[in-house]
């Protein structure tokens, strides 16, 4: 990272079905962010260099665009560091915000399988908007995103709401749960039905999601 904290270890090795990539790397950061201890994290990207993370300060460093982002890399290495609340960042503050890149490795692990954290059946509601100022989005991600700040959703109902596929939408869960700006409930007892037309509410939250992320 740099010389101002102690080299890196390696993280536990993590083995995916789901063959190399960005799933071992969201396996990881998933589980830093549900411990207290304050961790630094680095991921080496084959042909693409190194990212470093300091969840700390939600936030990352990269010499590269994130817009410029490998989908399918070869390989992707985790290490992790212990820091103390007051370890000076291995990098200048405030770096780039951890939401757009957390939201591509959302989007690229699992092969659009869910997360290994999550569980079936679960229900899904925005916590907060996502910093995604600058990225190019689809409009059906846009309307999911939508509809989960207003609604608590499987992803299977996510996708008939918006007519896309499961596995669209199950990317999308993925991604917004890796930020960690989901809240999950386990009351299914209530299926979704919606109609196929938007309503005026759900209109109004499109339009305020295009002007949040700049469009």
């Amino acid at each position: 990272m740099t010389d101002q904290i102690a080299p890196p270890r390696p993280a536990e090795t993590l083995s995916s079905p789901f063959g190399p990539g960005w799933t071992s790397a969201a396996i990881a950061v998933h589980s830093v962010r549900e411990i207290a201890t304050p961790l630094l994290m680095q991921l080496d990207v084959a042909e693409h260099g190194s990212i470093v993370i300091d969840f700390r300060h939600h936030a990352f460093a990269w010499d590269r665009a994130v817009t410029t982002f490998p989908a399918a890399p070869s390989s992707v290495s985790v290490y992790t560091q212990t820091v103390s609340e007051s370890t000076p960042s291995p990098f200048p503050l405030p770096g780039y915000d951890l939401d757009p890149l957390l939201w591509f490795v959302g989007l690229n692990s699992f092969a659009s399988e869910r997360a290994s954290w999550l569980r079936p059946d679960e229900r899904y509601r925005l916590l907060r908007w996502p910093n995604l100022t600058g990225l190019r989005h689809s409009i059906d991600q846009m309307r999911m995103i939508a509809l989960l700040s207003n609604s608590s959703l499987t992803p299977s109902e996510l996708a008939s709401a918006v007519q896309t596929s499961p596995a669209e939408a199950q990317r999308l869960v993925n991604a917004l749960s890796l930020m960690g700006i989901l809240r999950v409930s386990t009351d299914v007892s209530a299926p979704l039905t919606r109609p196929r037309t938007a309503t005026r509410q759900e209109s109004s939250l499109f339009q305020r999601l295009r002007k949040r992320l700049g469009l």
